[in-house]
């Protein structure tokens, strides 16, 4: 069992997630979205272990700043967009900041923070890079997955195609998901809501 809190940051309402063990002061952050202040708040006390990044447009790196000198994780194919705003879709009054991703994860990886081991799936279609982080039997689906939807596929290196095969790969599971934006669910292995 892992604790979640979850941050709901920023105009986009993009979802940030503080996972640990029950009662450990260590955490893994995941989405660090676009209210840095928020988030400092949020992890006084806390030692951040790193920072899983489900997929690198603006809205979820935004609060990047925040988590000074830990490592940052992301999928190689969108570690390109972490410092380019042409890629991360920040518009041009959000200046995005420019934080390297410091290690790059592919399908199948297995990290280990705060104590946790999350597993990465690569699951294209949202961007290039876009992946889920599995812990146990929770989901972080980024902007793959949503409890009544998915994400768009119309921005730079979105795949509507892609986005359907990983969405069949998904649906397949006994899992609980939190997603980018939006509330939390559960589906079943058919693939129906289970909430």
């Amino acid at each position: 069992m892992i604790d979640i809190q979850t941050l709901v940051l920023g105009p986009l309402q993009t979802n940030c997630y503080i996972v640990s063990l029950p009662g450990s002061k260590h955490v893994a952050v995941i989405d660090p979205g676009d209210d840095i202040a928020a988030l400092q708040k949020a992890l006084e006390g806390k030692t951040v272990a790193g920072v899983l990044i489900t997929h690198a447009h603006y809205d979820h790196i935004l609060g990047l700043p925040a988590l000074q000198n830990v490592p940052v994780y992301v999928h190689e194919n969108d570690a390109p967009a972490m410092t380019n705003a042409a890629f991360n879709m920040a518009p041009p009054e959000t200046p995005a900041p420019r934080v390297p991703a410091t290690h790059l994860v592919k399908e199948g990886d297995v990290l280990s923070l705060a104590g946790i081991d999350f597993t990465v799936l690569h699951t294209p279609g949202h961007s290039m890079g876009s992946v889920c982080y599995q812990a146990g039997d929770v989901l972080f689906t980024g902007d793959t997955l949503f409890a009544h939807g998915y994400g768009r596929t119309d921005l730079y290196g979105g795949s509507f195609s892609q986005l359907m095969q990983s969405l069949r790969k998904l649906l397949r599971m006994n899992i609980h998901i939190y997603p980018g934006h939006g509330e939390d669910a559960v589906f079943g292995r058919e693939g129906n809501e289970q909430r």
